[in-house]
């Protein structure tokens, strides 16, 4: 397809490409317009300062932004904007001054300045130090060492050396003001040395180092003193725990002792009750034999004596009925041999009766051994 080369075409085409190049312009100068702060410094963007209405109060930077940590849109060619930094700065400060005491002295001392983190301070520091940042330093060291000078003069040499805190307090209270104009501050002032050239602050030191040295002596005595009794306390204690330690061990081995001396004890002890209940039993055992023995005896010796009483009484029975048959058949010729039969039975009657007597006593008798 052959291309339109009119030249209508060539300016639409030519007008587009301007309209273009015309807007990445305007787009790269928005880009470049937008400015960052960085944590440790302050943008200043300044522009043309509006006219005052009337009733519009005062203002000496009315045309001025300060910008923290933060983003800010310059407008291009109606604004500007300056950057200052806000880091803090170490200063070495060195003051040779005159005390009231007429000694002169050397002070070293470290200060930490940096810009102030208000409007009102950016904008003073910046109306100084904006195009020259480098001479903040040197600025603030003439200003400490002029107030550590003036201070100095002020105080004597032992006041000095003694109290170094109130040395820094004064000289930071006398720079604030000054500092303030020019938009700094210091974050910490610290006095490094004090001396001279002549030694007396050495030979001041003299007699308090002796002092401080005696005292240290004394100290450490007295601490040695203290160890030695704690020690020697300590040692008293664990004695007196193994005293009363060893008193425990004695008195739980006497009644171990003790316990096993009855536990010892007690067995013949208890051998000889039960050995004693087992003779009691036998004396009731033998008791009771006995009296049964002597039952059995009793009841033997009646039983025999029962037997021949009851025979002689019958054998009498019969013979005196014999006799009596005898004599009733011959009674006048049989009346004395019945007589004497009857005699006989009577007398064999008591022959038997004394036999069972004497068999009686012999079995009591028996009995009466067997019981003792």
């Amino acid at each position: 397809m052959p291309l339109d080369l009119t030249p209508q075409t060539i300016t639409n085409g030519l007008t587009i490409a301007v309209i273009a190049l015309i807007f990445l312009a305007v787009l790269f100068t928005l880009v470049r317009s937008i400015k960052v702060a960085k944590p440790d410094e302050a943008i200043i963007v300044t522009s043309r300062q509006r006219t005052r209405r009337p009733g519009d109060a005062q203002t000496e930077n009315a045309g001025q932004r300060v910008v923290f940590g933060s983003r800010v849109f310059v407008k291009p060619i109606v604004e500007a904007h300056f950057k200052l930094s806000l880091r803090s700065r170490q200063l070495n400060v060195q003051a040779t001054a005159q005390t009231r005491d007429a000694i002169t002295i050397k002070v070293n001392a470290v200060a930490v300045v940096k810009v102030g983190g208000s409007e009102s301070m950016v904008r003073a520091a910046a109306q100084r130090f904006l195009n020259q940042q480098d001479q903040i330093e040197s600025s603030t060291e003439e200003v400490l060492s002029g107030s550590v000078r003036s201070i100095v003069g002020q105080l004597t040499v032992t006041e000095i050396i003694t109290n170094r805190s109130a040395l820094q307090g004064q000289v930071l209270e006398a720079v604030r003001e000054s500092l303030d104009v020019q938009g700094l501050e210091i974050d910490t002032l610290q006095i490094k040395e004090i001396d001279d050239d002549h030694g007396y602050i050495r030979d001041l030191g003299r007699g308090e180092a002796a002092r401080v040295k005696q005292v240290a002596e004394i100290a450490e005595s007295v601490s040695r003193q203290a160890s030695e009794e704690a020690r020697i306390g300590a040692d008293q204690a664990v004695a007196e725990q193994q005293r009363k330690l060893d008193l425990r061990n004695a008195e739980i081995q006497k009644e171990t002792d003790k316990a096993r001396a009855e536990a010892a004890a007690a067995k013949p002890l208890a051998e000889a009750i039960a050995q004693q209940e087992v003779i009691s039993q036998q004396e009731v055992t033998a008791s009771k034999r006995v009296g049964l023995r002597k039952q059995e005896l009793d009841a033997e010796i009646r039983a025999v004596a029962d037997a021949e009483a009851y025979a002689v009484e019958k054998n009498a029975e019969a013979s005196a009925a014999a006799s009596v048959a005898a004599a009733n058949a011959d009674r006048d010729r049989r009346k004395s041999a019945a007589e004497a039969v009857e005699a006989e039975g009577v007398a064999e009657k008591n022959r038997r009766i004394a036999a069972a007597q004497a068999l009686q006593a012999e079995g009591e008798a028996e009995a009466n051994s067997i019981r003792v």
